[in-house]
């Protein structure tokens, strides 16, 4: 290997890769987010790691690395594109059935670009290394920061395909024999992206719609919106319009005229004709969802989750004078309001209506305003946001610390209105009984209302007790309407909602299923099940899967990621060529646990700080983006200055740096809340400077490690920060369910203690 510093080119190329590849996994997260089942796209991380990891192991097998520069990276200009079309053509409707379908879609690509990363970073050593790792970084940094930006302009697919331009160019910038295929390569691959269908969606995750297709695509950072005609409801068997919980005592001449808004394939929305006459929308009152409006008719409404406005227009029904219509997509309100507004009534603009394009908690926090009626009705998406991993906007709106935000916002009675599907009854039963409990209600069941329309269950909760004129004129209601009340109920009878809302939980127990209430610290309000419990049966049970099939395929996940890592890391030291080329006589314990552990912890602290900050900055695109782009841009920073800080002072000081991770995770929710009221623009530039001089302390671990145990190791060590990052990217997830994320950061500190142990017990490496 040459020992001259890396060329101005080379640092060049490295950035253009590495952004490219922050690029094409938050765009892939959102493409496989509308073709296939939402956690399907939290594995885009680990294969990432994967792919950056691998090719260092691998490298190490050939005596001239630098060779595979050229065919890598136009290997990755393909294979890009290839994949993100292969995602989104016929491959889609075989990705919902097999993760291994995922893996050899992506993976290639993946594997291509890390090849290019890890060669180019080959060529640096001593104290190149810093520099040219804080160029890979800051390639990564700026690939993080466009990202959303470009999302809003481009189409996500067109944008994901985009990214093999990147790779292609750096081999025209390096020159060499492959600077002609990849010119005619970059002319094809943009042709393709400009005048072709090739990177289209024809088979969301629910729809064929080549068969239905959409009035109107929008693609956002949160989500491929579309809209379709009202032949929604006749291939939906919905032949008397839409309701999420209709009654039986519903006039079956009311079909109302309705457009259907779908978010990523599988969360969608009716758009209700509307035009000005409330009489024709009376409906609405037949659906289960409106049970707060009739019960306390109110004045003032927050409708978090506006949607396509139906709960807007239920509240307009009922009399309500002020209404804060609170959508977390501002497409949403675009498409709704006035691409389709003649249609809808522009029901976001109507008398009275404030439209806000804002997460649901960020906007209550900031409002002055008390609410005779909070209303969330069926508020989810099954679908991943830019961040990857379950950093789901709405999994903060089911917290125990969301609910108090809610009542507080409540007027003396008030009421909060919650809508969920009959399989999620009993973790909103715990939610609301806790919440309750923590406001120091003594008998909490005496301020809940539970009732049901079709498998659709509506649960108000109030500050002040439900009264026996109230229950009365409950029974009205479900009378004229054909609801069923669930409790309070007669006495004598009982079952299992009788037990949870008078915090009787043994059945749940037994089936071994999460009793504690959602908090921000484990938003997991969908994930009822353990990765890492046993599961029991219980017959009393019957019928609530309550979500268990993501918990199963996050089992999976865990399980053929380390299958897939053992053998991708694993599987060249059996060849003992590769023995003797990394056995160079110096220690080798060290350093693999130090590069093990960097790698780990790394990626817990990033899961951690991604799922935070989601609440921080009241949108999950702008959080992902902060985070990385702070977090990245501080360890480029940390990288360059490293040989300037020295390993001396590292081996001194390290110790510094895990009590630095506890200290911060014991004190980040308390300055969330704090900084919650505070401007948005302000909160960006705060979070970025935190996030940013964090980074900085991480960015010097990687380059000085790399110097202190040996250039003949480097792809080993490399390898090995790869495959801990593929697996702590998994087990995030898995144990923040568990255990919350305070204890995902501190095993992430737990992790920088022992790479500092490592670093000062090691030798000087060669």
């Amino acid at each position: 290997m040459s020992a001259r510093p890396p060329s101005f080119r080379e640092h060049v190329a490295i950035f253009a890769v590495s952004a490219a590849v922050l690029l094409f996994q938050i765009a892939l997260t959102r493409v496989l987010s509308v073709v296939v089942w939402y956690h399907f796209a939290f594995l885009t991380i680990s294969l990432v790691m994967l792919g950056l990891g691998v090719p260092g192991i691998w490298l190490s097998l050939v005596p001239r690395p630098q060779k595979w520069l050229g065919p890598s990276l136009i290997a990755a200009g393909i294979g890009v594109p290839l994949a993100t079309a292969y995602v989104v053509q016929g491959g889609a409707l075989a990705l919902q059935s097999s993760i291994g379908l995922v893996v050899l879609a992506v993976l290639p690509a993946l594997l291509a670009l890390g090849c290019a990363v890890c060669v180019l970073l080959m060529r640096a050593t001593g104290p190149d290394i810093g520099r040219m790792y804080g160029a890979d970084l800051a390639g990564a940094f700026v690939g993080a920061c466009l990202a959303i930006p470009l999302m809003h302009g481009l189409p996500t697919p067109i944008l994901a395909a985009g990214c093999g331009l990147l790779p292609l160019g750096a081999a025209v910038l390096l020159g060499g024999w492959w600077r002609w295929p990849a010119v005619g390569l970059m002319a094809v691959l943009a042709g393709a992206m400009g005048g072709s269908d090739l990177f289209q969606v024809t088979h969301s995750k629910a729809y064929d719609e080549t068969v239905l297709p959409p009035l109107a695509e929008v693609w956002t950072p949160t989500a491929r919106l579309t809209v379709f005609s009202g032949d929604y409801f006749q291939l939906a068997k919905h032949e008397a319009g839409f309701a999420w919980g209709r009654g039986t005592r519903a006039p079956a001449d009311q079909a109302p005229e309705q457009l259907w808004l779908e978010q990523d394939g599988h969360a969608g929305t009716p758009i209700t004709h509307y035009t000005g006459d409330l009489e024709a929308v009376e409906h609405l009152l037949y659906d289960v969802t409106t049970l707060g409006h009739q019960l306390r008719p109110p004045q003032s409404v927050a409708v978090i989750g506006a949607g396509g406005g139906r709960d807007v227009l239920s509240a307009l029904l009922t009399g309500a004078t002020t209404i804060d219509a609170i959508e977390l997509n501002p497409g949403t309100i675009e498409l709704v309001s006035e691409r389709f507004g003649d249609f809808s009534g522009d029901i976001y603009h109507q008398p009275g209506v404030t439209a806000v394009a804002r997460e649901g908690r960020s906007h209550l926090t900031h409002s002055p305003r008390s609410f005779d009626l909070v209303q969330l009705s069926l508020i989810d998406s099954w679908a991943a946001s830019a961040a990857g991993a379950f950093a789901l906007a709405e999994n903060n709106l089911y917290t125990l610390e969301a609910f108090q935000l809610y009542l507080d916002r409540l007027t003396r009675k008030g009421v909060l209105a919650t809508s969920r599907w009959e399989s999620e009854l009993p973790r909103l039963l715990i939610l609301a009984r806790a919440s309750l409990e923590a406001r120091g209600h003594p008998r909490p069941e005496e301020h809940l209302v539970v009732v049901s329309a079709q498998e659709l269950v509506t649960v108000l909760i109030t500050e002040a007790p439900w009264s026996s004129e109230e229950l009365v004129q409950l029974d009205t209601i479900c009378d004229t309407r054909g609801f069923e009340r669930r409790y309070p109920t007669p006495p004598g009878q009982g079952g299992w909602v009788v037990d949870l809302a008078e915090g009787r939980t043994n059945a749940l127990a037994s089936a071994g299923l999460n009793l504690r209430p959602p908090t921000d610290d484990s938003p997991y309000f969908f994930q009822v099940r353990s990765p890492f419990a046993r599961v029991v049966p219980d017959a009393s049970l019957a019928g609530l899967p309550m979500n268990s099939e993501s918990t199963e395929i996050l089992r999976q996940l865990m399980r053929r990621v380390l299958l897939l890592s053992v053998l991708l890391f694993g599987l060249p030291f059996v060849l003992p060529q590769l023995r003797r080329a990394l056995d160079d006589g110096s220690p080798a314990l060290g350093g693999s646990v130090f590069f093990s552990a960097i790698g780990a912890g790394f990626l817990l602290w990033e899961s951690l700080l991604i799922q935070h900050f989601v609440l921080l900055l009241g949108h999950p695109s702008t959080a992902v983006s902060v985070v990385l782009a702070s977090l990245l841009a501080g360890m480029g920073i940390g990288s360059a200055l490293s040989a300037r800080v020295g390993l001396d002072r590292l081996q001194r000081i390290g110790w510094t740096v895990p009590l630095l991770l506890v200290l911060v995770v014991a004190v980040l929710p308390s300055l969330i809340q704090l900084l919650l009221p505070v401007h948005l623009a302000v909160r960006i530039a705060l979070s970025a400077g935190l996030l940013a001089a964090g980074g900085a302390v991480l960015g010097l671990w990687f380059p000085l490690g790399m110097v202190r145990f040996g250039e003949r190791r480097k792809p080993w060590h490399w390898a090995l920060n790869g495959a801990f990052g593929v697996l702590a990217a998994v087990m995030s997830l898995a144990l923040s369910m568990a255990w919350g994320f305070a204890t995902v950061g501190w095993i992430a500190a737990g992790c920088y203690g022992v790479a500092w142990v490592a670093l000062r017990g090691a030798k000087t490496g060669h």
